[in-house]
């Protein structure tokens, strides 16, 4: 299989973690305080990428010092202030707005990656980008009424920190292990979510355990190392093969693993609408993972 195919099926296959990732985290945040929760995740998931990223090697190629200071940029905006914003914002409002919400993170990484990483698209990846969006925001815009609120202010921090982490991470990639990415960012950004967890205990008193329940801290705790490992590996094995603009674009349809979900656990009954929207999205997808990453200069190194 090429590199882009490559690439491609490994976004794909993480299309279901990404879906699950907001669930988890509002979930998670009923239990623990947001940081705190959000922090130990980290530490955790970075622990083991650690591991893999030692079994596996850590360089692909000759790492250079710029490559490590860009990995520590990367945990700061992609894990430490992604995060804060996501865990405390999933607060304030819904999973349902904050899917939404996230998807904008495709805006900020086509942005970024013209200016940045030399990244084009052509007119067709622009037209099924567009259709995939339409086909989300077709679902999930019948599915509820929404309203913009603090949360989600805080939620509209995120993706724009994700691509920000991204766009530091991916020129790093011809030469680190993902895994070491995956490692670094989260070693990092979780040791600073708990630094901003103790100031805030500190000053607001913030309670560390919401709900006394061991068995489902542990579960929710569990979930989410699982749903970073997965979703942070999966993705820059990708973004190291393809365009960090066709990558967010093929992540669009995640929401409507989060509505699917929500379909089979509740029982919920779609609308034609939605099915359409639905049928929509996978359509785009499909014609999207067809077209190849292109760029309009040589790769930043």
């Amino acid at each position: 299989m090429d590199s882009e195919r490559l690439g491609t099926a490994f976004v794909l296959v993480g299309l279901a973690v990404y879906g699950l990732e907001p669930v988890v985290a509002e979930l998670g945040g009923l239990y623990l305080a947001p940081l705190l929760f959000a922090g130990v995740a980290a530490l955790l998931a970075g622990s083991i990428a650690l591991v893999v990223a030692k079994r596996s090697g850590f360089a692909a190629g000759p790492a250079r010092r710029s490559d490590y200071i860009r990995l520590l940029f990367t945990g700061f905006f992609g894990t430490f202030v992604a995060f804060a914003c996501l865990f405390v914002g999933l607060q304030l409002t819904s999973s349902n707005n904050a899917a939404i919400i996230l998807r904008s993170e495709l805006v900020f990484a086509l942005l970024f990656g013209f200016v940045f990483l030399g990244e084009t698209i052509s007119p067709r990846q622009a037209i099924w980008i567009i259709v995939m969006l339409a086909g989300v925001l077709l679902v999930l815009v019948t599915t509820q009424t929404f309203v913009v609120g603090l949360g989600d202010l805080l939620i509209l921090v995120t993706p724009a920190a994700w691509a920000t982490g991204h766009t530091f991470a991916k020129p790093t990639l011809q030469r680190v292990s993902p895994w070491l990415v995956v490692a670094v960012r989260n070693l990092v950004g979780g040791s600073l979510l708990l630094v901003g967890f103790t100031l805030g205990f500190g000053l607001l008193r913030t309670p560390p355990v919401l709900v006394p329940e061991t068995f489902m801290i542990t579960v929710v705790v569990v979930a989410e190392v699982v749903v970073v490992l997965l979703s942070h590996g999966l993705w820059y094995e990708s973004i190291r093969r393809i365009n960090l603009g066709k990558a967010t674009g093929l992540i669009a349809p995640a929401p409507l693993v989060t509505f699917g979900f929500s379909v089979l656990v509740f029982g919920l009954t779609p609308t034609w609408w939605q099915l359409i929207g639905a049928v929509l999205v996978v359509a785009a997808t499909i014609l999207l993972s067809r077209e190849t990453s292109l760029h309009r200069r040589a790769r930043p190194t």
